[in-house]
């Protein structure tokens, strides 16, 4: 077993229960605000990466230090890490957390070139050094002070999110539409991989996916970077075919083998018929109401919206496997007065089987009116009392 920190996203909880779902068996430990440490096989945990879509980087721990190392001899611990590496390292450190050392990338360059050796460091930008580190042969280290055990961690990066085949799959499939595009893939991967690590805890083999507003399939296609057979639907024609195309286009272009199904159907009046098996992960993003709606129009839309919910929560119960899960978003909106939000309809869909498993999980980008709440079920078919 090795230590490892992991860096996790903006969307720390939402990260932190995609972590936990997928890999049950790592117990994480807050370190700071996004880091995080856990102990794993190497083989494991250098696969994260390529599978979690909340995480921005993950480092191995390489070395423990006492806490009354000077500066000078970490200086010089680095150092021999990096020649040992490299004749001429590109390199970059980090420090996270307090009791942060007097120690600066100059001074770890000067001592390389003190050996007769060339160096560069990068910038320690967040979203730079990802970059850096992902399409180079870039050394990135973090410490973090473990001041409770008087110990000083070194860590060296062992994966970085591939931002350019998030991108890939983003803005290079064949059809788009704003509108119906809002879900972020990262999102919607983190969304799959909590529905399906907490089906794996209790369930084997390979579940089936099922997206009842594909949109422009962003869900079915992270469901199938985890090689999941899926199936979506939507009430607009328009975006059936654009699915399909983008199913087409996403099999060839990661040369990826799964049987996949797209077709028109109202959500609310979901039919049995044109499905081939019963579904085992439900993971949506339903339509959540105008994007920026004025203060009085929110009673009258939520209204709308809470019916809407609830007659597709009780139609997707003809297609459910017992056992199944849902990972769906729930629209909420903020005032400085008043909350709207469609928390009330979590208890009549207890009635029709659905038991929340976690609390809700909040998720919004910066200045958007309508925050996503995600909200994680299972389906019981004997507690139906429908």
């Amino acid at each position: 077993m090795s230590k490892f920190l992991i860096l996790f996203g903006n969307t720390t909880l939402l990260s932190k229960l995609e972590f936990e779902s997928s890999y049950p068996n790592c117990l994480l430990h807050q370190l700071d605000e996004h880091l995080f440490l856990f102990e794993a096989e190497p083989e494991l945990a250098y696969g994260m990466m390529a599978v979690l879509g909340g995480t921005v980087k993950l480092f191995e721990i390489v070395k423990e230090f006492d806490n009354k190392i000077t500066d000078k001899e970490l200086i010089e611990e680095i150092v021999l890490l990096l020649l040992n590496q490299s004749n001429e390292p590109y390199f970059n450190l980090s420090q996270i957390g307090k009791g942060q050392r007097s120690v600066s990338n100059a001074d770890i360059k000067d001592l390389i070139k003190e050996n007769g050796k060339k160096a560069r460091y990068f910038s320690s930008n967040p979203s730079e050094s990802a970059l850096l580190s992902h399409k180079s042969k870039a050394t990135e280290l973090l410490t973090y002070n473990l001041m409770d055990e008087d110990k000083l961690l070194l860590a060296q990066i062992k994966g970085v999110q591939d931002i350019d085949d998030w991108t890939n799959r983003d803005r290079a499939k064949p059809y788009a539409d704003r509108k119906k595009g809002m879900l972020p893939p990262k999102v919607a991967r983190m969304m799959v991989n909590i529905a399906l690590g907490q089906w794996q805890q209790k369930n084997e083999g390979k579940p089936v996916l099922y997206d009842p507003f594909c949109g422009t399939g962003t869900v079915l296609l992270e469901a199938g970077m985890r090689n999941l057979d899926v199936h979506g639907s939507d009430i607009d024609q328009q975006a059936v075919f654009g699915t399909r195309d983008n199913l087409e286009w996403f099999k060839k272009e990661y040369n990826i083998n799964i049987a996949s199904k797209a077709f028109y159907m109202d959500a609310s009046h979901v039919n049995k018929e044109e499905f081939d098996t019963k579904i085992d992960l439900l993971v949506t993003e339903p339509f959540l109401g105008k994007q920026t709606p004025r203060d009085q129009e929110l009673a009258n839309v939520f209204k709308g919206l809470e019916k809407m919910y609830l007659g597709s929560f009780k139609s997707f119960s003809s297609v459910l496997n017992d056992g199944a899960i849902v990972a769906i978003v729930f629209p909420k909106v903020q005032l400085a007065k008043r909350t709207y939000s469609l928390e009330a309809l979590i208890d009549k869909l207890k009635a029709k089987g659905y038991n929340l498993l976690v609390e809700p999980v909040l998720y919004a980008r910066e200045g958007a009116r309508v925050i996503r709440q995600i909200c994680i079920f299972t389906y019981s078919q004997k507690q139906n009392n429908t």
